[in-house]
């Protein structure tokens, strides 16, 4: 018989039990809650009482000082309709960013903070329509909006890159950088972006004050090298003269690089070539020489072109297809810019990401910028921040030079940028041991993937000895090696520059060129692809700039007075080069 005492224990018992299998069942409900759907940051940071750091007048719409802010009166577009210039998202070009997270934002490895910032910059809906604002000033409610993102930390930034075989990816910098070693710190992290910020809503040029200076279509080339630039220069412009395009060119140089006799003789190879002096007081953003190699010159070409739609080239890069294709192309008139890519990655560590508030992206490589298009018209304020990243010394420590200042401004401002298809395929030569160097990047139309460019940039470092032995055995630009995965930019390949120690050459010289090699890829015959480049670039010049430049003509080339007297004799009527097409498939 039970008695009273005891029914109260079996009582308690069941009860005790009943609470902790509720309390256990209302945890795991509570869990698969919070895996599908997370507070937002705010309630986040409102429940651990903490206060998160503001851009200084941010939390309030900020006031854009000479006319850059609009009242909700006068701005082009309503509060409900500012984060959408469009509702349709049909495009078949590619783009700087995956429609699918890298990760999923519950990852347990990150701090709660950390999760729901880097949940509430991915589901943004910022960034998905922003590039199609009709001019620069329809972005000024876009900019007050994503000033607002949560700081996503160093920690949160590098969670999305998670390649498996990391130690075959070719990242840019090595573990020598203090950066790469250990992380710089939130509080540098959130300094810098509120730096950004501050110029962002407060100090740009308003486009308003600057748009009737720009006008139309034009390259923009940079001539502030000396006498192997302007040898260059005349190759690129035989090359233009083929397409038959009459887009002027536009040189741009700093003080005494470019006499007055330097643009005499210019001007009778090029009719339609302007002069810009970047020294000069006339120009919209003042700079100054001496930052990283002059890579900065760039950046400020770009701000200060007359061009509203300027066409950048290195002078060592040479346009295969007429440039107007490109500004025809299904992926400028979307964009309204083209960047191409590099071979090299960006290390997810790098402050960058964290400072441009930015998750690490797999399926993108560093920008090579020596050929780039855009639309100042709606970009005007995008160049300027890129500009502004490139004049400081700061952002050189973790970015080489120019090319991807343009890539991380327009992340800064969760703006999509047009990009081809197509990764890069590398152009060169076997030499006589087997071993392939690649000394020029062949970079592809956006649309269709035939290639566009072919950009030398690493034949500047072929000693005169060398061009003279390959010439000896055949073509200088007789192979091309291309991924199989040139199509899925997240896929490794195994890619790097080292140098070609020349075995083959009795004479070795000083030191051997710069080489790009893959290492997986077995080289083919570049006639497969680009049929006929070597006669063509030997009819507009290219050959003999590289001898004579090669070859130190250096003095004769700095004094030189008129076209006759040039150091190379250009004896090819560019009028009767022929252009040639990429074959199908």
């Amino acid at each position: 018989m039970v008695t009273r005492r005891q029914t109260r224990w079996i009582a308690a018992f069941v009860f005790v039990a009943l609470a902790l299998s509720f309390t256990r069942h209302w945890h795991a409900k509570q869990k698969h809650a919070e895996e599908q759907h997370l507070p937002s940051y705010e309630t986040i940071k409102e429940d651990a009482g903490l206060a998160e750091h503001k851009t200084a007048g941010v939390s309030t719409p900020p006031t854009f000082k000479d006319g850059l802010a609009q009242s909700s009166d006068e701005s082009s577009s309503s509060d409900e309709n500012d984060k959408s210039f469009t509702s349709s998202k049909d495009t078949n070009a590619e783009t700087s960013d995956s429609d699918k997270p890298l990760i999923s934002v519950s990852a347990p490895t990150l701090p709660l903070m950390d999760v729901a910032a880097l949940k509430t910059i991915q589901n943004s809906d910022l960034i998905e329509n922003a590039h199609r604002a009709p001019s620069a000033d329809d972005f000024i409610s876009h900019f007050k909006h994503l000033v607002e993102l949560p700081n996503l930390s160093i920690r949160a930034a590098k969670s999305t890159c998670t390649w498996k075989e990391a130690q075959n990816v070719n990242f840019q910098y090595g573990n020598e950088s203090d950066w790469v070693r250990a992380d710089r710190s939130n509080d540098e992290m959130v300094e810098r972006r509120t730096s950004w910020h501050q110029k962002l809503m407060n100090e740009m040029v308003p486009y308003s004050q600057v748009k009737d200076r720009f006008k139309g279509r034009g390259f923009v080339v940079l001539v502030g090298n000396g006498h192997d630039t302007l040898l260059r220069l005349k190759v690129l412009i035989n090359m233009i003269k083929t397409f038959k395009t009459n887009l002027p060119i536009e040189l741009h140089y700093f003080e005494d690089e470019m006499t007055a006799e330097n643009q005499t003789v210019i001007s009778q190879w090029y009719d339609k070539t302007i002069y810009n002096d970047l020294a000069s007081k006339d120009n919209i953003m003042p700079t100054k020489k001496g930052i990283l190699a002059n890579y900065h010159l760039k950046s400020a070409a770009l701000v200060n072109s007359r061009f509203a739609e300027p066409f950048f080239l290195d002078s060592d890069n040479i346009p295969v297809i007429s440039p107007l294709e490109l500004y025809e192309s299904d992926t400028y008139k979307e964009y309204g810019s083209i960047f191409w890519p590099d071979i090299a990655r960006s290390r997810p560590q790098n402050p960058m990401w964290s400072i441009t508030n930015t998750p690490c992206k797999m399926d993108e490589y560093e920008q090579e910028s020596g050929q780039l298009l855009v639309d100042k018209r709606k970009f005007w304020y995008h160049l300027q921040l890129a500009a502004w990243f490139n004049h400081d010394d700061y952002y050189n420590e973790f970015l080489l030079g120019d090319k991807d200042m343009f890539r991380f401004a327009w992340h800064a401002l969760k703006t999509k940028y047009g990009r081809p298809k197509k990764w890069l395929t590398s152009v060169g030569v076997v030499q006589e041991n087997d071993f392939y160097c690649g000394h020029s990047f062949a970079q592809h139309h956006p649309d269709n993937g035939s290639i566009a460019f072919l950009h030398g940039g690493l034949l500047k470092t072929m000693h005169a000895s060398v061009l003279e032995r390959v010439h000896q055995r055949g073509r200088l630009f007789s192979s091309y090696k291309r991924s199989k995965n040139d199509e899925d930019w997240s896929k490794i390949e195994r890619v790097t520059i080292t140098w070609d120690d020349t075995p083959w050459l009795d004479k070795k010289p000083p030191l051997g060129p710069s080489c790009t090699i893959m290492d997986n890829i077995q080289p083919r015959d570049l006639d497969e692809i680009l049929p006929g480049f070597e006669e063509i670039y030997t009819k507009a010049g290219g050959f003999e700039v590289l001898e004579k430049w090669q070859k130190g003509d250096e003095a004769k080339a700095r004094n030189w007075k008129s076209y006759d007297e040039f150091p190379v004799s250009f004896s090819e009527d560019p009028d009767q080069i022929e252009v040639f097409e990429e074959p199908d498939g």
